[in-house]
């Protein structure tokens, strides 16, 4: 009889480790709270339109690199389907002049050179090490903590050509980097996709990622995304529950065996392994015990002000009409309107155009993404919890406001635009049970402690494992993938079994 291994959340994390674990020969089975599976990585319909919350750019996603298998074999980017190859990362415009950061870095140095050439030792300097992050690689073979000297010698040979750019830029935040510059608008490029304090080479990388060719899209959005992974576990034998929110990891009288999961309706599932792929603060919170959270996590919680989180704001447009006056991401100045009480005097709109499968014929989807601190998730928190109808009406009239900035802006969109939807910080929580509305992991300052990873284990507590994009920096959607894959490569080593498990 096969070992059953449950699995709580069906995020990217959790339906990845279903997958590993049906391939591991072992009997799995994945409760997930929402309605469809994703977690954070998903998209909706409006009005005929779909409209993507999650994959802005893979990372490692094409051939030659390691995770490239891993995304395929999950079945985000299965045979036959098309992956979309960002033209450019973002452009910027200022006092009527506008600055692209083209896929093509000759192209985009060249115009980065022409707009300023009393910067070109700066401009060249960055466009090299850009150059030199395309190199980066997540290891995806076995953890960290697995590895043994040959694999750690074959990853920093990978790596090599990284070690210059984290030389240089590593202990830089994105305002010091855009501070280097003379000319207004580059300092405005720099400065406008991360907020100032993040660290700089997590810009430089994030380009490097879109240079390579392997941060591409894959057409049709993360809803579809997730449908196909979901799909791929179900085929492997797997078995999905939605709908099915669990309550806490059930312990044997001793709490030092996790022996299987509560369900918010009294249900008891027994199980050899428990796999929890969420939220870690709802995981030790809620699920655990906070007694069982990691020293270093824990620092991290309790230390806001030096590991800051963020979330954002969103409005979605139906467009009526195709246009290329609005490319890719563009951000730009505007007259100012009010989000939970701060000024934004620079906004930015992104046009889906790419995705023409997924919205009426003759229509544009246009989003707005405006990145939020802590503060003010806290305020739509306490708005939604105390006047849920003010809460309602108040990102309804902020998403009214930019749709003003974006008619002042774009005049040819002026009568032609319907707003869709609008989501907050607060709606990742509600949805996702995603700690102060985080869909990433730390924010990675000049301030913040030399972070660990998150172990991929719960120590004094055997045969449960973690899973998700909290526990390796940056977060995002390869780190939650190759845990998912980790989480079943421990159990396998409890098990004195092969841990390489091929795509």
């Amino acid at each position: 009889m096969k070992q059953k291994v449950i699995i709580v959340g069906a995020g990217i994390a959790g339906l990845n480790a279903g997958i590993y674990a049906q391939k591991a020969g072992f009997d799995s089975v994945i409760y997930e709270k929402h309605a469809v599976p994703g977690g954070q990585c998903t998209g909706w319909m409006r009005e005929g339109h779909y409209i993507d919350n999650c994959i802005c750019w893979m990372t490692c996603a094409k051939e030659g690199y390691d995770l490239w298998e891993i995304w395929k074999d999950s079945g985000i980017c299965a045979p036959g389907i098309e992956i979309h190859q960002h033209k450019e990362f973002y452009r910027s415009e200022l006092n009527g002049q506008t600055l692209h950061l083209w896929a093509d870095l000759k192209r985009a140095e060249k115009e980065m050179l022409e707009l300023s050439p009393e910067d070109s030792k700066e401009i060249r300097k960055f466009f090299k090490h850009v150059k030199l992050s395309e190199s980066l690689e997540i290891p995806v073979k076995k953890p960290l903590d697995m590895m043994n000297l040959f694999d750690l010698i074959e990853m920093g040979w990978k790596m090599r050509k990284m070690v210059p750019v984290l030389n240089s830029y590593s202990k830089m935040s994105v305002g010091d980097l855009a501070d280097r510059f003379k000319h207004p608008l580059i300092k405005k490029v720099i400065l406008d996709y991360f907020p100032k304090d993040y660290l700089a080479h997590l810009l430089i990388a994030a380009y490097g990622t879109i240079s390579s060719g392997g941060g591409g899209v894959p057409v049709g959005g993360s809803f579809y995304a997730i449908q196909r992974m979901a799909n791929r576990y179900k085929e492997l034998g797997g078995t999905l529950f939605c709908s099915k929110p669990v309550e806490k990891v059930i312990m044997s009288s001793d709490e030092k065996t996790a022996t299987g999961i509560l369900l918010s309706d009294g249900t008891e599932v027994q199980g050899d392994y428990v796999i929890v792929a969420t939220d870690t603060y709802h995981t030790f919170e809620k699920l655990i015990h906070k007694k069982y959270m990691p020293k270093p996590l824990k620092a991290s919680y309790d230390d806001r002000k030096n590991n800051p989180l963020g979330s954002s704001f969103h409005a979605a447009f139906s467009y009526d009409g195709i246009t290329d006056e609005i490319a890719g991401r563009t951000f730009f100045d505007c007259d100012g309107y009010n989000l939970a009480g701060r000024t934004i005097t620079r906004t930015n709109i992104k046009n889906y155009s790419f995705e023409k499968t997924t919205v009426p014929e003759g229509k544009t989807l246009l989003q707005v993404k405006i990145l939020e601190p802590e503060s003010e998730y806290l305020y739509w928190k306490n708005l939604h919890i105390t006047d849920k109808e003010r809460y309602d009406a108040e990102k309804k009239a902020v998403a009214l406001e930019i749709q003003k900035t974006i008619e002042k802006r774009f005049p040819f969109t002026q009568g032609k635009l319907k707003l869709l939807d609008v989501w907050t910080p607060y709606t990742y929580t509600s949805y996702c049970n995603a700690y102060r509305g985080v869909y990433m992991t730390f924010i990675t300052t000049k301030k913040s402690p030399n972070l660990s990873n998150v172990p991929g284990i719960v120590k004094g507590v055997k045969n449960l494992f973690l899973a998700g994009q909290w526990l390796m920096l940056p977060g995002g959607v390869p780190i939650a993938l190759i845990t998912g894959k980790y989480a079943v490569q421990r159990i396998l080593k409890s098990q004195h079994r092969n841990v390489i498990l091929k795509p």
